[in-house]
């Protein structure tokens, strides 16, 4: 089942011109987020990440298309999904700038957990260097080409890199490292994008009283010598990182453990406003 415009219909009910952008050069945006103890959480920062994509893009977006909490639960119980799931948003580029989009969600089960001895990180890709870089687009397939190419070489994510050799994310994750006991991790300067969960352990980093340094790292900065490295993702939450080429980490490690606790609790109590 799907819900759109305030009604929950069968898969194939769903209809968009064939005039819409979408069709056309893969105009559009999606959000992919979760629920935590059966609250969708973090809803109203996906949608304002949505708005503000849409109103930056110039994709005609209407407010009142949004979905609520209520819409959520509906589309769960419609689904006949029991326990947490995953939620995915998706809004077409439209017929024009000004009119014909189309913003519809799905329900899915989550996905399988990490590894309990933590995610491979395989050999680096090439960092996207377009405006879309910073944007959840449906133009993904650079990142969907390389999370594949990551699984079939036998790791579960890749890195990318800038010709310069910096650092930016993972191919659907944003990367942080412990250094010191602090974090580090690369600045939403536009070329990476600024990931929901990403922004929730800066903000209860900050409340553990963990230093957050958002900086540019090089791969053959003399920093990259992390104690523990681990990603984040809307829907798997604090992903820690096992192995990364001939590297090895504790997965969790304690400061990697402690945010994942924190935000894990933090979610579930569904006091994030």
């Amino acid at each position: 089942m799907i819900w759109v415009e305030g009604r929950i219909v069968a898969d194939d009910a769903l209809q968009i011109s064939v005039l819409d952008r979408t069709f056309e050069h893969g105009l559009g945006l999606f959000e992919t987020l979760r629920t935590w103890n059966g609250r969708p959480s973090l809803l109203p920062r996906h949608l304002d990440r949505l708005k503000r994509s849409a109103e930056e893009l110039r994709i005609p977006l209407d407010a009142s298309q949004l979905p609520t909490a209520d819409d959520v639960r509906a589309l769960l119980t419609a689904d006949g999904r029991e326990g947490d799931a995953l939620l995915r948003i998706t809004l077409s580029g439209g017929i024009s700038e000004s009119a014909g989009s189309t913003l519809w969600m799905r329900s899915s089960p989550l996905p399988a957990p990490a590894p309990a001895t933590g995610l491979r990180l395989g050999p680096a890709g090439p960092a996207r260097n377009d405006k879309l870089a910073g944007y959840k687009s449906l133009n993904y397939w650079p990142n969907r080409l390389l999370h594949e190419n990551s699984r079939a070489e036998g790791f579960d994510e890749c890195l990318t890199v800038d010709p310069t050799g910096a650092v930016r994310e993972g191919s659907r994750t944003n990367i942080f490292f412990v250094v010191g006991g602090e974090l580090m991790t690369p600045p939403c300067d536009g070329q990476i994008v600024p990931g929901i969960m990403r922004g929730v352990v800066v903000e209860r980093a900050a409340a553990l009283g963990i230093a957050v340094e958002e900086i540019g790292l090089n791969l053959f900065d003399r920093r990259i010598q992390p104690e523990e490295v681990f990603l984040t993702n809307a829907v798997r939450g604090v992903i820690p990182v096992g192995s990364w080429g001939d590297a090895r980490f504790p997965a969790p490690g304690p400061v990697t453990g402690r945010i994942r606790d924190d935000v894990t609790a933090w979610l579930e109590s569904g006091e994030t406003t």
